[in-house]
């Protein structure tokens, strides 16, 4: 079978339709392409404002943790040359057994507690809650929402 010739004015009618349907969609195509750039900047400036937030929140803990950092610092310092002396003070009084062992090791406890009341001092300066504020994740009020989802089938 052979199919039947179509009408000359039919591939007029096409090309009609066409016309007018492009000049009805293009205003809305342009305003279409007009909304999603501002929308597109809408989201650039609220994640840029969210970011300059966050980074001046750590700013501000920083400056918060900072005297305890210090602190906490110091006590290390401490501890190490505390150890060094009285690892120093045994040899020495192990090799010489002389009052000299005995200035070194009062001079070591004398530094691991001032390396303690640091510490103690810093960990009591640490502001209150979590170092990063980052929030806890909320919990489920009901053990089933962690299964059902509402777009799931």
């Amino acid at each position: 079978m052979t199919s039947a010739p179509q009408p000359e004015h039919h591939g007029l009618f096409d090309r009609l339709a066409h016309r007018l349907a492009g000049r009805t969609t293009e205003p809305i195509a342009d305003r279409a392409k007009e909304r999603i750039g501002r929308m597109e900047d809408r989201v650039r400036s609220s994640v840029m404002a969210e970011l300059d937030a966050v980074s001046r929140s750590v700013r501000a803990r920083a400056v918060q943790v900072r005297p305890s950092a210090i602190a906490f610092a110091v006590a290390a310092v401490l501890t190490v040359l505390a150890l060094a002396l009285m690892v120093g003070s045994a040899v020495v009084g192990l090799a010489h057994v002389l009052p000299l062992w005995l200035a070194l090791l009062i001079v070591g406890v004398a530094l691991l507690l001032l390396a303690a009341g640091a510490a103690a001092w810093g960990r009591n300066h640490l502001p209150p809650g979590p170092v990063l504020g980052v929030p806890p994740a909320p919990m489920p009020t009901h053990p089933a929402e962690e299964l059902v989802h509402p777009w799931a089938d």
